[in-house]
């Protein structure tokens, strides 16, 4: 089926990863390094970084009972810390932004679906037909329900969307639905690996330079 809407991990994808600001917070904290990771999947869906992402507990709610669980790990972590380190780590990929707005242009829909703590301002929504954030909606990947509100609002069928994230198990879900997914691990390669399942789109407009 020919590709009708991609739809953008952020965190990333878009924008900087917020894994490499968490490793180079554990490494100044002299705490093993995996330790956050570890932690939020331990927690799972219940945890406090979950609840947070769907909207269910305040910031300063979500700090007390982070920093709770990590004792209960036998770890002490200042959260607040933690957590100003995420937020200074958000920058925009130029290259993937140019590639968001070259979709667009070109006729294809274009969507953003993210897991984040405080809605994105109008800045970066102006870019996108459609924009889903878990603590809007109230569910976050890879809880299916996201991902179906986000289908909604395209006005698309899962087979005729690509999904770009860069964590597997948030691309889980788009596949069993249906949908092509791109697993990114660069700008570059997103770029390479999104212009061949393209090739039998309406994609009208100009490829960015895969060399970013």
């Amino acid at each position: 089926m020919t590709v009708e809407a991609v739809i953008f991990d952020l965190g990333g994808v878009v924008l900087d990863s917020p894994l490499d600001a968490i490793a180079a917070f554990e490494r100044d904290a002299a705490i093993p390094a995996g330790t956050v990771n570890r932690l939020v999947v331990a927690t799972g869906g219940r945890g406090a970084w979950a609840r947070h992402e769907r909207g269910e507990i305040s910031r300063d709610v979500f700090l007390a009972d982070f920093r709770e669980e990590f004792a209960a790990a036998g770890v002490e972590v200042d959260t607040s810390r933690l957590l100003a380190a995420i937020d200074d780590s958000i920058r925009i990929r130029p290259a993937m932004l140019s590639l968001v707005d070259r979709l667009r242009g070109g006729g294809v829909k274009v969507a953003a679906l993210t897991n984040n703590w405080t809605p994105f301002g109008t800045g970066l929504v102006a870019h996108f037909d459609v924009i889903v954030e878990s603590v809007v909606e109230g569910t976050r990947k890879p809880e299916p329900r996201i991902y179906e509100i986000c289908l909604q609002r395209l006005g698309v069928r899962a087979e005729a969307c690509v999904m770009l994230d860069d964590l597997g198990p948030n691309l889980k879900p788009a596949l069993a639905m249906g949908m092509r997914t791109v697993k990114v691990t660069s700008p570059a390669q997103a770029v390479a690996d999104l212009r061949h399942l393209l090739a039998d789109s309406s994609f009208t407009g100009d490829w960015p330079m895969t060399e970013v």
